[in-house]
């Protein structure tokens, strides 16, 4: 995935969610800081390399329906049988 022209790869997204289990949710500042201490850059700016990555990726796990909002907070869904 790029954003603001910084190449983020699945590895990298994969072991941010590592931080996270299953029955733990976690807010979007949480994911951005577990990417920037992955080595995204922050860009400490208006725009947040490491914040745009974490919108993006929720907004896509959202639809997907692997992730769901409430409370302030996220949290992955248990797979249905």
């Amino acid at each position: 995935m790029k954003v603001q022209g910084y190449e983020i790869s699945q590895t990298v997204v994969d072991k941010a969610m590592t931080w996270f289990p299953t029955d733990r949710s976690f807010t979007a500042g949480e994911l951005a800081g577990a990417l920037e201490r992955l080595g995204v850059p922050s860009n400490r700016g208006t725009l947040w390399t490491a914040s745009r990555a974490a919108d993006r990726l929720l907004q896509k796990w959202r639809k997907a329906g692997t992730h769901a909002y409430s409370g302030g907070k996220w949290k992955r869904r248990q797979p249905s049988l």
